[in-house]
């Protein structure tokens, strides 16, 4: 697995994002993070900062879960944004459910609000802003979003590369069919 996080993050560094090592751990895993697969646990606590070029768009690490990173976004800000936007006791509710099944890995403020988040089943999900919490799958396991990070295969995920590479000022070197 350590093999697959090092593609990954070899490839978003090609890109230009920024890599920072991790900072020494403690054992306690933060609260967030208790339901979280073993893959993901390990994937942010492999690094401290994962960044795209102009900071608009990052991976959250362990130490945004636990709140020992100067962020200016908490790692369940589009939670607490739903939260307090919710007009009825019956919507707040439905907020919490939602949010209780998805962990955000990755937050995105470079055109308007945005996440990938990991699903209890495994699969990761994007929403947007105003609604984050009406989701659309990605990938159908965290694996396959780290696999298409390294191999970025020809079959493009226009949202995966529109996050990660920045497709949409990139030119696009797809065949057509």
């Amino acid at each position: 697995m350590m093999e697959l996080f090092r593609g990954a993050t070899g490839s978003l560094h090609a890109a230009g994002w920024t890599f920072e090592q991790p900072l020494l751990a403690d054992d306690e895993l933060p609260a967030a993070m208790r339901t979280a697969s073993e893959t993901v646990i390990r994937w942010v606590s492999s690094f401290s900062l994962l960044s795209n070029p102009d900071d608009t768009v990052w991976f959250l690490s362990r130490d945004d879960y636990s709140g020992r990173t100067n962020s200016a976004f908490a790692w369940n800000e589009f939670e607490q944004l739903s939260a307090q936007a919710a007009t009825t006791d019956a919507e707040a509710a439905a907020i919490s459910r939602f949010w209780k099944h998805h962990l955000p890995i990755l937050l995105s403020v470079r055109d308007g609000y945005e996440y990938l988040a990991v699903r209890d089943d495994g699969a990761v999900v994007h929403g947007t802003e105003p609604e984050f919490e009406e989701a659309d799958v990605v990938c159908s396991q965290f694996e396959d979003l780290l696999r298409y990070i390294v191999t970025r295969p020809a079959a493009r995920n226009d949202l995966v590369e529109r996050l990660l590479f920045d497709a949409a000022s990139a030119p696009d070197t797809t065949l057509s069919r």
